[in-house]
């Protein structure tokens, strides 16, 4: 199963789930001995990456002012040793992008994605 890694890093702990490998890039800090896809030995998966992110979106139109400050709040907060620590613990990757950042990266994944689901054929039913 394909799963987001603060969520299954308690079972893959405790035994009850064994992780074959990380879908991001790089390998997990939580998980420093698993392997990525790409370094699993399958040479068609080199350059593979999917990875999970969470992020936080206002309503069009919501002042500039008001979208830098809960950005600037927010960087601050993910930069606090207590925070980040509890997430990278969990497997997160705190970030805290810059509003343009944010944007260019959302771009990005829906391009990367269009073109896997244009690629594989997949059909809405």
């Amino acid at each position: 199963m394909f799963d987001n890694l603060p969520s299954s890093l308690p079972h893959i702990r405790s035994g009850k789930l064994k992780a074959l490998a990380v879908t991001s890039s790089t390998r997990s800090s939580a998980l420093p001995e698993v392997p990525t896809v790409a370094e699993s030995g399958v040479p068609e998966l080199k350059g593979y990456e999917a990875s999970s992110w969470f992020g936080l979106l206002a309503p069009a139109g919501t002042p500039a002012d008001v979208v830098n400050r809960v950005q600037a709040e927010t960087a601050k907060a993910l930069g606090t040793p207590v925070l980040k620590e509890r997430l990278l613990s969990q497997g997160a990757i705190p970030s805290g992008m810059t509003p343009a950042e944010f944007v260019k990266f959302i771009d990005a994944e829906t391009r990367k994605w269009a073109r896997v689901v244009k690629d594989s054929g997949a059909k809405v039913d």
